[in-house]
Formats: C-alpha cells, sequence, structure tokens
C-alpha cells in the first residue's frame, strides 16, 4: 500500500475542492440582488471565501508533508483505491460543512442585523450532517427553521451544487482530474461508470469513460435548467437550484415545502421526467447517443426499472384514488406518479405530505425506496442489477432441487455472470439488510421518544439516500430533533450507502492495514 502517495492524492483533492468552494459565487449571477446592498452580499459570500481559504490552507499543507520522490513513482493498488475512495468522501462531508459553520458563527458581521445564523445550537454535527447529507446526494436536513432565501441564497444554492458535485460521483470527478490513478481506483469506479457487477466499460479507457458519463451529466444538467426556466416559468436562480438537486437524485430544494411550494403541475411534470432519466444507467445515454440502440433493448435492468416504475405508478395512484380523498382522479395521477418516480429514484422531491397516505400505499414506497434505480446512475439504493441477479440465482436453485444435473448460469443480457460476483451481491444484500436492520435499534437506545417505523425509516432514508421518509422524518419534517449521537450515526450510513458498504468496511478491517 502507498500510502504516502495517496495521502498526496488526497491533499490536491482538498485543494481542488477548496477552489470548488468558490463555486458559489457565481450564484451571484442568478441572484434575485434589488433588495440586497452590496455590504449584504458580501455578508453571503464571506463564509464561502474563508472556507476555500482554509480549505486550500489544507490541501497545500497536506501535499507539502506527505509528498515523498520514491512513494510517487510507485504505483497505486486496490488498497490505496478503497482508502482514496473512503478518505475522498469523508473530506468532502467534512470540508463541505465550513461555509455552514462559517454561516452559524457571528463573528465577521455582529453588528449587522442582516446577519441570520442557520444553526443556533451543535453547529459542527448539524453542519457535517447537511454537509453529508448534500453530498451524498441524500437530501436529508437538519435545519428546524429553513434558511431565509433572501439572507442565505448562497448557502441554499450551495446546498443543491454539493449534491451536484456528489451525484457525478466524486471519484468519478477525481479520475478526470488525476487520470493516472486510474489503476488504484479501477474497482471503486466501476459501479459510477454505469456498468455495476459486470464490470464491462463503455469505452476502452476509464479516463474517456469519465469524460463521456460527464458530458452526459451536464447534457441532462443544462436541458432540464432551460426548461424549468423556459417552461416551467421558473427563475433563474430556482432553476438552477432544483436543476442541479434533480440531475444528482438529491431532493434539496430552495423553500422548506420543497416542490410542493410551486404547486404547478408543469414544474412537476418537467421534474419527474428527469428525475426518472436520472435513474437510468448513464451506459443507456451512452448507447443512445451512439446508436446502438441493440444494448438498449437487450438491456435487463433497465426493462426492470421502467417496468418497476410502470407497477408501482399503477399501485399507488389506484390505492389513492381508491383509499385517500383527492377531488379526482387527475390529481391522485399527478401526486402518484410525482411521488413514485422521486422515492424510486432516491430523489426525494414532495410534492405533498406522502405520510398522510395509506399503509398500504405507504409500504411499497419503502419498499422501492431501499430498491433504487439502475447502478451507474446518480440514484442510491441496492441497484435493480443486484436485485436481478439474486433473483436469478434464486431461480436456478429452484430448478436444481427438481433437476440436480443442470448446469446453468446466472445470465445478465444474455453474458454469464461469474460465481464470484453472485457471491459478492449476495454478501452486498445480507450486510445492507443487516444494517437496516441493526441500525434502527441503535436509534431506538439513542432516542427516548421515537417510534419504531420514524427509527426504521430515518435508516432506510439514510442508507438508501432518499431523504424524506415517514413518522417524524415526513416531508413536512426534519431531522433536527435527533440527538448527536443518532446524527452522526446517519451521517454515517448516507456515507455507506454512496460508496456501496464495502469500500468503507474495508478501513475498518485489521487485515487492510497489514502488508502483504
Amino acid at each position: 500500500m502507498n500510502l504516502r502517495k495517496s495521502i498526496y492524492l488526497i491533499g490536491s483533492f482538498v485543494t481542488y475542492f477548496g477552489l470548488f468552494l468558490l463555486a458559489p459565487l457565481l450564484g451571484l449571477l442568478f441572484m434575485e440582488k434589488e433588495s440586497l446592498t452590496n455590504t449584504e452580499l458580501l455578508i453571503q459570500a464571506c463564509p464561502f471565501v474563508l472556507s476555500s481559504l482554509l480549505t486550500l490552507m489544507l490541501g497545500y499543507a497536506i501535499k507539502k508533508f506527505s509528498y515523498d520522490i520514491d512513494a510517487q513513482k510507485k504505483e497505486l493498488t486496490r488498497k490505496d483505491g478503497f482508502f482514496l475512495a473512503s478518505l475522498i468522501w469523508i473530506m468532502a462531508g467534512l470540508l463541505g460543512s465550513l461555509p455552514y459553520i462559517l454561516s452559524s458563527i457571528n463573528i465577521l458581521f455582529s453588528t449587522e442585523v442582516f446577519f441570520q445564523p442557520v444553526f443556533i445550537d451543535n453547529v459542527f454535527i448539524n453542519s457535517f450532517f447537511e454537509s453529508v447529507s448534500g453530498i451524498t446526494t441524500t437530501g436529508a436536513t437538519v435545519f428546524n427553521s429553513f434558511p431565509d432565501i433572501e439572507k442565505h441564497q448562497l448557502l441554499i444554492f450551495w446546498r443543491s451544487l454539493s449534491q451536484w458535485l456528489g451525484g457525478i460521483g466524486i471519484i468519478l470527478l477525481v479520475l478526470i482530474i488525476f487520470p493516472r490513478i486510474s489503476v488504484g481506483v479501477m474497482q471503486i469506479a466501476t459501479d459510477q461508470e454505469g456498468t455495476g457487477p459486470q464490470k464491462d466499460r463503455i469505452t476502452p479507457r476509464l479516463y474517456e469513460t469519465g469524460l463521456t458519463l460527464f458530458y452526459i451529466y451536464l447534457g441532462l444538467t443544462v436541458s432540464l435548467s432551460l426548461l424549468l426556466f423556459g417552461v416551467a416559468n421558473l427563475t433563474v436562480y430556482d432553476s438552477i437550484v432544483h436543476t442541479l438537486s434533480t440531475v444528482s437524485s438529491g431532493g434539496f430544494s430552495s423553500y422548506p415545502l420543497n416542490v410542493q411550494s410551486f404547486s404547478s403541475p408543469i414544474v412537476e411534470a418537467v421534474i419527474v421526467i428527469f428525475m426518472f432519466l436520472s435513474g437510468i444507467s448513464f451506459a443507456i445515454f451512452y448507447f443512445l447517443i451512439t446508436g446502438n440502440y441493440r444494448k438498449i433493448l437487450e438491456n435487463s435492468e433497465f426493462k426492470t426499472y421502467v417496468l418497476l416504475n410502470l407497477l408501482v405508478i399503477i399501485f399507488v395512484v389506484f390505492t389513492l384514488d381508491k383509499f385517500y380523498n383527492y377531488e379526482s382522479f387527475i390529481e391522485s395521477i399527478r401526486f402518484g406518479v410525482f411521488q413514485s418516480i422521486s422515492l424510486t429514484t432516491g430523489t426525494g422531491f414532495t410534492s405533498f405530505n406522502f405520510d398522510l397516505w395509506t399503509k398500504h400505499t405507504k409500504f411499497i414506497l419503502l419498499i422501492v425506496m431501499i430498491i433504487g434505480g439502475c447502478s451507474g446512475s446518480t440514484t442510491g439504493g441496492i441497484k435493480i442489477i443486484r436485485l436481478l441477479i439474486i433473483l436469478k440465482r434464486i431461480l436456478i436453485e429452484i430448478k436444481r432441487r427438481v433437476s440436480p444435473n443442470i448446469i446453468s448460469t446466472v445470465k445478465i443480457n444474455g453474458k454469464s455472470i461469474d460465481d464470484e460476483i453472485v457471491s459478492g451481491v449476495s454478501s452486498f444484500l445480507f450486510l445492507y439488510l443487516g444494517i437496516c436492520l441493526f441500525a434502527p435499534v441503535l436509534i431506538i437506545i439513542f432516542e427516548q421518544d421515537i417510534t419504531a417505523l420514524s427509527a426504521f425509516s430515518s435508516v432506510i432514508s439514510s442508507i438508501a439516500n432518499v431523504g424524506p421518509g415517514f413518522g417524524l422524518i415526513n416531508p413536512h419534517a426534519a431531522y433536527s430533533f435527533f440527538t448527536v449521537k443518532s446524527k452522526l450515526l446517519l451521517s454515517l450510513l448516507m456515507l455507506f450507502g454512496r460508496l456501496e458498504i464495502f469500500t468503507l468496511f474495508a478501513l475498518l478491517i485489521p487485515s487492510f492495514w497489514k502488508k502483504y
């Protein structure tokens, strides 16, 4: 394991992240500044300038003290890949919390009435939670009182911008910035390439794959922002904020009631289309652009994704029309389709408080939150391809009980899957479900007054990177009531979900640090 080189590269990432912390200042171009003075704009910009300076200084210090000529000449290993992946996401969460911290500590403009802290108590923990929720595209918030959009336009912009960064996958972005480290991070980047457990690449070189996926991601971003501005008639600021949160499957909004604040079927229709697109593997878009339609039609995961969403929508709309008192069937379709796609893809946007729906509907929505979308998309959850592999493996085992001599292998898209991959998927699901059962118990121990539904829902929403849930964390509530221990646990679960569990768990095994 080349630890010194890995730490040096983390220092390089911290430096780039420091520059990225200045990106919210571009939000000044989209803000409604008519009612703001120059001093007020300066107050909003200061937390990001200071955060950037602190981060740049840290990055320089890490690079300076970790640089070693001999270490730089050596190649990185798979261990380094896991180490880099884990540390980069954790550092992004920590450094991304700086704007929240500096926007909560009144040390710069103590005499200004305009300054309004976003967090009053537990500033560091709440800031870390909000940052991790953003960078992992979870969309859970601990804002007890939503920030005044006029006083914190840049910070609200940063929330969605951090989700956009997390949506493309920080590791994928690192591969583009540092193409020479691809050998070390190949293993942990595979799922974000868009191919999942099969480990195929859409282009021969990993660096080219990263650029291709980035261009697709950027194309979706530009397209949606133009539609929200031109068709849905949102302001430039609201269009950008909701675009960044949609294509990343994040769910952060510039309003406390989320998309419900617009009360616009057109806005919901445009967003729901792109939420669905964001749940599709980026490889599908590549095949579409290159005219390789046969691969799209042969893709089992894509077909299952479409079918699953269709079935969920039919069930939810039917139960809403039958058991919930909407004024018309059209309203059942409107809210049923939006929330079904939002929770299936893990986006977490809300157009209605779905916690008010019947238990039948909520049960189905809870299940699809766990499943998630396609591998290689911006969604969370266990991913549909893993579910397909396990279901096909179960079917083979059933056939073997009837015909013991039968020889059969799991096939996805017409290709046989190695038993090692099937075993890995089985282990992943076992570990994933184990966490989903064990973590709620810890939440109940940490919290005095919490229902089992709220505890279970908070764990599922965190590890599946969804955000809102049921009970005490419904769309009109927040995670602010949780204790410090619970917030740290849920933050860890968000990272587990985004890093596909194994990556972070690998660092906890003592043998990982042994030399062999």
